[in-house]
């Protein structure tokens, strides 16, 4: 039986985006209603800011401030303040084709992936939920402190979990359209080159969606059950921990809820995992019976996390010369 805490009383509609910061906590999003939540659990406060838009994932910078991923580009953000300034508005971008999943790597640049919006829809009708989406039209990209664009990797649907090996520099990928992680070897130039497919999901299990790593190496997945597919599931909501070396499960999470959408670890000694939920699309008579659905959850685990990379400004680095 597994420890589940829900966290604070702000219930998202669909949650996502949490990562650990050492000042504020925990810090998500409510992607439907445009909202930036914290929650430290030690002291169980929490506090609800405008995200001054559609915001889709948040980004610490060294200097103690934010960069917001949002649907159009990437801000230089004080929630607390309410202030958001363009840093790199990509051309291109609209409601179907956008900014998703997005986080610092090594490398102290940005890597953020866009997301095609009629595979969602695609995906949502009855017709075609079964069928394979035909189209590889986005791409993941990294931004440095001048905000010039470097594109990482080309072919992509839905670019969704992303993460690093600390020790190995390894760097993982999640497409969720193909239902892969993907491994890849991150080179002095920047470049990434291409290893092996590390974990293949069957359809039934739902889309492998945001992702986390911990200090071995191991990869915490939330799998996602949307559109119709949902409907006919009948496997439970879970995350799952995969080692990339074994290429195979070592442990899962069920949780007593439809839609589970990603995760990070954090906490004092960084061994708890905390997971956003959502409830969007239920229906109402469904929400209803699923009390946890659009909470933040807290879940101890035996793995210790990592710190997460920052964004290195020009000023960051000119102080680290």
């Amino acid at each position: 039986m597994i420890n589940i805490k829900k966290c604070g009383n702000y219930r998202a509609k669909f949650g996502d985006g949490p990562i650990w910061h050492e000042g504020y906590g925990l810090i998500w999003l409510d992607i439907t209603a445009k909202k930036i939540i914290t929650y430290n659990p030690e002291t169980e406060q929490e506090s609800v800011y405008d995200a001054l838009g559609w915001i889709k994932s948040i980004v610490p910078s060294a200097d103690g401030q934010f960069i917001g991923i949002y649907k159009d580009g990437l801000y230089y953000l004080n929630f607390k303040k309410g202030s958001k300034v363009p840093f790199v508005l990509p051309d291109g971008l609209n409601d179907i084709h956008y900014l998703n999943d997005g986080k610092c790597g090594p490398d102290g640049q940005i890597w953020v992936g866009l997301s095609d919006g009629f595979f969602k829809r695609f995906k949502e009708s009855p017709y075609t939920a079964l069928s394979h989406y035909p189209f590889e039209n986005s791409k993941l990209f990294s931004v440095d402190a001048g905000g010039n664009i470097s594109v990482k990797l080309e072919n992509i649907t839905f670019s969704n979990g992303l993460d690093w090996n600390r020790k190995t520099h390894n760097f993982y990928h999640i497409d969720s359209s193909k239902h892969l992680i993907f491994q890849y070897q991150l080179k002095e130039n920047g470049e990434i080159q291409f290893e092996k497919i590390i974990y293949s999901f069957e359809m039934d299990e739902g889309f492998p969606d945001g992702m986390a790593i911990d200090a071995d190496g191991n990869l915490w997945v939330a799998l996602y059950k949307g559109g119709t597919i949902a409907a006919r599931l009948k496997t439970p909501t879970r995350i799952v921990c995969i080692c990339p070396k074994k290429m195979e499960v070592i442990q899962e999470i069920e949780l007593p809820l439809s839609h589970v959408t990603s995760c990070t670890i954090g906490g004092e000694n960084l061994d708890t995992l905390f997971v956003t939920t959502a409830y969007e699309p239920l229906p109402e008579d469904k929400v209803k019976r699923e009390p946890l659905a659009g909470y933040l959850l807290a879940i101890p685990i035996e793995q210790r996390g990592v710190a997460n990379y920052q964004f290195m400004t020009n000023e960051d680095k000119a102080k680290i010369r």
